[in-house]
């Protein structure tokens, strides 16, 4: 069998435009692929958000964002998909939480920090509450190793995880003061994620009063309960919990 000749060098004018036009379209296309994209330069906007606690403008940018990005398939969208998710928790809106996720291609639905960010819709919307606290957990536990594809969304993560736990303790004592007028303490552990001893404290200072001898709580219900479960966070987590708060509040 005998092999084609090489093609030979341009030589022509019109050959070397040529060639030139496809080396540089060449070089173009490979600096674009590395240069930020757009997920990337716009995550500061929800960086800052989320530093100034404003949740509901972190759902307002990142959903513009991802609404109006050219390209879907990109790791990097999930700078701006799970600080969606997680904001849309914080305020209840478990709805545009799920479809937020649903937005994402298999690709990203399959990775580690979606599943997580999925099952914590999941068991929010059904009031599965040990389970809520245990994801929410388990997610901060993620983005917390060393080895997390991006440290600054690590950070943010942390935060808003930490809000979404305490906002969602916060209306479930709330509603555990209208709903009930004594509960054991032990189903108040259940649905609060938290120690005896932690609840005992903050029912207090609610004006809820206990029964040690029977292990029974009475609710009093209060136009708006006041509640702050310091120690919460397990002793894994705690630590960059406190650190990832701090450096984005600085």
């Amino acid at each position: 069998m005998v092999n084609a000749p090489p093609t030979p060098p341009p030589l022509s004018t019109t050959e070397l435009q040529d060639a030139a036009r496809a080396s540089s379209s060449q070089n173009t296309t490979e600096t674009q692929s590395n240069a930020p994209d757009v997920y990337q330069l716009r995550f500061p906007a929800i960086l800052d958000a989320v530093s100034r606690s404003d949740y509901r403008a972190v759902a307002r940018i990142a959903e513009e964002i991802d609404l109006t990005a050219v390209g879907d398939h990109q790791t990097s969208r999930l700078l701006i998909i799970a600080p969606l998710v997680l904001a849309y928790l914080i305020e209840d809106q478990i709805p545009p939480a799920r479809y937020a996720l649903a937005r994402l291609p298999d690709i990203h639905a399959s990775l580690p920090l979606s599943k997580l960010l999925a099952g914590l819709v999941n068991v929010t919307l059904n009031r599965v509450h040990p389970q809520v606290y245990a994801t929410a957990t388990s997610l901060v536990e993620l983005v917390s190793q060393p080895d997390f594809f991006h440290q600054e969304l690590a950070l943010v993560l942390t935060k808003l995880a930490t809000v979404f736990m305490d906002r969602f303790r916060l209306r479930t004592f709330e509603l555990l003061s209208k709903a009930y007028s004594s509960l054991p303490l032990t189903l108040a552990e259940s649905y609060l994620g938290v120690s005896g001893s932690l609840i005992l404290e903050e029912a207090g200072k609610n004006g809820w009063t206990y029964d040690a001898s029977s292990q029974i709580l009475k609710p009093k219900a209060r136009a708006k309960a006041e509640i702050n479960f310091k120690g919460s966070s397990s002793l894994s987590t705690f630590d960059f919990v406190t650190d990832s708060v701090g450096r984005l509040e600085a």
